[in-house]
């Protein structure tokens, strides 16, 4: 059984298929199918059978959503929050987008400032924060003066106020403190996981409006979508770096309702921090820049009552210019079960953006929990 999802999915992870032991990578997939309900690989030169995570009903409905989007570039990119077991691995283009640090990170480097200022003890949800402009850019003149509105740090994530990362990360914040934070996250050098990725990086400049232009997430660095999972499924673990597999371990069952083995990298978070993080992420979908994704067209609202912990990002440049979306989550976010990353780079002139298409995965993805082999059983 094969089908041009599975062949354009081999096209996408040829380069990064590796036996577990070998290093580098073999010369790439010769072979792609599926066999008692799982996702196999032919690889390298001898034929080795591996088998995959991905799950090939969400796959296929990721690819979907993709081809339907009209990006240019794409990529979704899904997993177990508890297992860190990838279910999806879809990118649209002409190479790997899922795992190629080619977009900006834009607003989602919030995340990054904003677990700094936490674990630096420099803010909480409570502390009042005022600002003036930064809607489209930082310029030395947003960082004078008290600012004429005012927040609360709780709402300035989910809200992402530019004005208040910029001031706050210039004001307590060091290069240093963002790249540490940045680099336990996944936002800088490689996530861990079973196969070889390209290391993400974190450009942050040391002066004073560099640094508060790249703690607003202005040209900080460019992100892989497989990054930025990473770092929502270490907030969701409660700050617990879960390591990620792409290649199943032997004698697992298809559909993975068995239970997957989960192998820890450390720690990118204290518990206190994330859980912070999580409640600041549930602003996103409720009230803030991914409330309205989440509203159907008669008011409703998309997933019921389930809270959503989410971050999106746009930001506009490269060559061809493109128009960089975003969206990272994890959901229910009380009690997280899947993470998604969504990264599509439009036209200027574009049809949908990355936080309605992984709105409407986790909508697939839960629509399917009890009677499809997309939901893991708990």
């Amino acid at each position: 059984m094969r089908s041009r999802l599975y062949l354009a999915l081999a096209a996408a992870v040829a380069l990064w298929i590796a036996p577990a032991t070998a290093s580098p990578a073999p010369p790439g997939i010769r072979k792609l199918h599926v066999e008692g309900g799982a996702v196999h690989a032919a690889v390298g030169a001898s034929g080795k059978q591996v088998r995959l995570t991905l799950d090939p009903e969400l796959q296929r409905a990721a690819e979907r959503l993709l081809a339907r989007s009209g990006a240019p570039e794409g990529a979704i990119v899904a997993s177990d929050v508890r297992t860190g077991r990838i279910l999806v691995w879809a990118s649209r283009g002409k190479r790997d987008y899922v795992a190629t640090p080619v977009a900006p990170s834009a607003s989602l480097f919030k995340i990054v400032t904003a677990a700094a200022l936490l674990e630096g003890g420099k803010v909480n949800v409570a502390t009042p924060v005022c600002y003036t402009g930064g809607m489209s850019a930082i310029t030395a003149r947003d960082l004078l003066g008290r600012g004429s509105t005012c927040t609360v740090f709780g709402e300035a994530l989910g809200r992402s106020i530019n004005g208040v990362f910029a001031r706050l990360a210039g004001r307590h914040l060091t290069a240093a403190d963002l790249r540490r934070k940045a680099r336990d996250l996944g936002f800088d050098g490689e996530v861990p996981i079973d196969v070889p990725v390209a290391p993400s990086t974190a450009e942050i400049p040391s002066d004073a409006l560099g640094l508060a232009r790249a703690g607003a997430g202005f040209w900080s660095g460019r992100l892989s979508p497989l990054g930025a999972l990473f770092a929502m499924q270490t907030i969701a673990n409660d700050g617990e770096r879960v390591r990620l597999s792409l290649l199943a371990p032997p004698g697992a069952q298809a559909g993975g309702d068995a239970p997957a083995p989960r192998s820890t990298d450390g720690r990118g978070l204290r518990p206190e921090v994330a859980r912070t993080l999580r409640s600041m992420l549930e602003v996103t979908t409720r009230r803030g820049t991914c409330a309205k994704a989440f509203r159907k067209p008669d008011g409703t609202r998309a997933l019921g009552t389930m809270p959503v912990a989410a971050k999106t990002g746009t930001l506009v440049g490269g060559s061809p210019s493109r128009m960089f979306s975003w969206f990272a989550s994890f959901a229910p976010s009380d009690r997280p079960e899947i993470a998604v990353s969504v990264m599509l780079a439009n036209d200027i002139a574009w049809r949908t953006k990355a936080n309605l298409v992984g709105r409407e995965l986790l909508e697939i993805y839960f629509g399917r929990r009890r009677s499809g082999p997309v939901a893991r059983r708990r």
